[in-house]
């Protein structure tokens, strides 16, 4: 009855977590899989439309613009920001781009009080260099800066399947 889950949350290596745990606890939740419809295999291994990052990016950064523009840096405020940001950005996503219902999306949002310190956000993904890809856009004011990056990971049905 359990479900195959990929362990990539336990690979984070420790300069990805931050003292919030916010861009963690927004990464486990994106992850989290749910009951699947059994439906018939199409044998489709390549998508048909290739995922269209720059404009990905540009929606990402319209987005940040619009959410952060006036506000300033508040450790609790911004722990559930992070986590509302990433629902955003993959709901807004998936309605304005069209054929991409092959493509997982796991959304990480980082954000942190400006105190004239440098930030370097850098990830490490295991993937197709073919097919998956990611879109990412940063924001900063005088208050705080923020690092949104969407991750497309195509997929034909078969990664995550009940185990019986």
């Amino acid at each position: 009855d359990g479900f195959q889950v990929p362990t990539m949350a336990r690979r984070m290596s420790r300069s990805m977590m931050s003292d919030t745990g916010s861009s963690i606890n927004s990464f486990k939740r994106s992850i989290a899989i749910k009951p699947r419809l059994e439906m018939e295999n199409s044998y489709r291994t390549v998508p048909i439309v290739k995922f269209p990052s720059s404009a990905v990016s540009k929606k990402i950064q319209i987005i940040l613009d619009s959410r952060l523009t006036n506000l300033k840096y508040d450790h609790d405020t911004c722990k559930s920001l992070c986590n509302q940001l990433s629902d955003v950005i993959k709901d807004e996503v998936r309605r304005d781009i069209r054929d991409i219902e092959r493509y997982k999306l796991v959304c990480w949002v980082t954000i942190g009080q400006v105190s004239g310190q440098d930030i370097r956000v850098v990830s490490r993904c295991l993937w197709s260099h073919q097919h998956d890809t990611c879109s990412s856009a940063s924001f900063q004011n005088n208050h705080l800066f923020a690092v949104a990056t969407l991750y497309a990971l195509y997929y034909d049905g078969c990664y995550f399947h009940k185990t019986d």
